[in-house]
């Protein structure tokens, strides 16, 4: 790279997006090409006047131009590099391919070994592409429409089909690759859906066995474990019995004929009289989402319990001062 300057990522081709700080500009590219197709230019010349008595192709083929092969099986193209800026090719992770198999002396990669290869490809280039701009941004070939097609493998977007056919060769060598992983990643979206969802129930059906006289022994218990120091108790209560904190950390407890007697406290009349707004009746309004904060516990399994030792003991000193 001759210039160091930091230019935005609109003066790079797409090719040099992965190349860090060895990354070339617009600018340096055309210096490049300038020099390469001069140096081209001087070996023509010099191939012609050997040649005058021969019929000498100097164009030959397109294809040939294109792409060619080392007798490894390693492409390149006409300039002999496998990731060219002049031809506008990118044989890299092809190649990669090629090396993998001759490595293991046989023509064809299990589905584990290609995914490997990739994997890596992917790794050692750190691209990071913008889902929201056309792969083909920068380049000749692409009309910067506002319109946005996304490919189904989620990894790349094009303006045209024009771009989509000239980036086809690169992309096409992970495509699959790609379309996979995003099946992958909806599967266990679904699966972590639905086993939250089965929990959910599960709870909910927990709860709705439990009476209300059970439900006011873990909000007791939550009550007293928030003032003695255990912090977040009551929410974590009010979230597994499905209620708002402050039914719990609003309510109060008074001493009763029958022991410790727990009032909810009135959620509405809370949040109008103190913040102004009315409540919707959800359990989280106000807040977000639950979070654990503590090491878990479990209420509903010390509601069913019915009464602690803690009660009984505060009970029985009441009945000896009666």
């Amino acid at each position: 790279r001759d210039c160091k300057l930091k230019l935005p990522r609109t003066e790079y081709a797409i090719y040099q997006w992965s190349k860090g700080d060895e990354a070339r500009c617009h600018s340096c590219a055309d210096k490049m090409s300038r020099t390469v197709l001069s140096s081209m230019n001087t070996l023509v010349g010099n191939i012609s006047s050997d040649s005058t008595d021969r019929n000498v192709d100097l164009h030959g083929d397109d294809s040939n131009d294109e792409c060619g092969g080392r007798p490894d099986g390693i492409l390149v193209c006409a300039h002999s590099k496998e990731c060219c800026d002049i031809c506008m090719v990118d044989y890299t992770l092809m190649n990669d391919f090629t090396r993998k198999r001759t490595e293991l002396g046989r023509d064809v990669l299990t589905q584990e070994e290609t995914d490997c290869v990739i994997k890596k490809s992917m790794k050692d280039n750190n691209v990071r592409i913008n889902k929201k701009i056309c792969i083909m941004d920068g380049l000749p070939v692409c009309p910067r429409s506002s319109k946005k097609l996304r490919c189904p493998c989620n990894e790349v977007t094009y303006c045209s089909t024009a771009c989509q056919k000239q980036h086809w060769m690169i992309h096409k060598m992970t495509c699959k690759w790609h379309a996979k992983k995003e099946v992958e990643k909806a599967k266990k979206k679904r699966e972590k859906k639905e086993q939250q969802r089965q929990q959910h129930a599960k709870k909910k059906s927990a709860v709705d066995n439990l009476t209300e006289e059970q439900k006011n022994f873990a909000r007791m218990e939550a009550f007293y474990a928030e003032n003695n120091g255990g912090k977040h108790s009551i929410e974590e209560c009010a979230w597994q019995l499905g209620e708002h904190p402050l039914a719990i950390g609003g309510g109060t407890i008074r001493i009763g004929p029958s022991g410790e007697e727990f009032t909810r406290g009135d959620v509405a009349k809370i949040y109008r009289e103190r913040m102004g707004v009315e409540w919707d009746g959800s359990s989280r309004f106000g807040m977000g989402p639950y979070k654990q904060k503590k090491s878990p516990e479990n209420w509903i399994a010390k509601a069913r319990q019915g009464k602690s030792q803690r009660m009984k003991d505060i009970e029985s000193e009441l009945r000896a001062f009666v």
